[in-house]
């Protein structure tokens, strides 16, 4: 099986790719709808051009960053890439993205923006507490200096 450069394992119930990480004339992997979590075995892989993993579990897409030639990665419908994940990506012809995920990667960033603003809102609260023990120190400067004078003054 050392010279297979085509593999189909769509619709399957594969997860460990680890078998893999020595068939390094693969080209094509059409691993769709598996249960697929772990890719890095396929990092060796570096005649690999077609990856296919839609409908998967993979949570280290990462692993693949370093692979340049792909002219294709599809992503659709699994848990990765994050928006940061992305950006590994640069030689990549076309990325799928299902609605789903697009939804999430959108929510994501609702959420980044949402930390944001209560961060920033965190640091006005802060500064407008610190400006108001400012002022109230100040009226005790001035109120111990007045007592005090009134006691000099007695």
């Amino acid at each position: 099986m050392k010279n297979l450069n085509t593999l189909q394992i769509a619709s399957t119930k594969v997860i460990d790719l680890h078998p893999l990480q020595y068939l390094y004339k693969l080209v094509e992997i059409s691993a769709f709808d598996a249960c697929i979590i772990d890719v890095s075995p396929l990092s060796n892989l570096t005649q690999l051009k077609d990856l296919t993993l839609t409908k998967n579990k993979i949570t280290n897409a990462e692993t693949l960053k370093h692979h340049k030639i792909f002219s294709e990665y599809e992503f659709s419908d699994q848990e990765v890439p994050t928006p940061d994940e992305l950006t590994f990506y640069s030689k990549i012809l076309s990325v799928h993205s299902s609605h789903k995920q697009i939804r999430k990667i959108q929510a994501e960033n609702r959420v980044s923006k949402f930390r944001e603003s209560i961060t920033h809102q965190k640091e006005d609260i802060k500064f407008q507490i610190n400006e108001q023990i400012r002022a109230i120190n100040q009226k005790i400067e001035i109120w111990a200096q007045f007592v005090q004078n009134s006691n000099a003054d007695q």
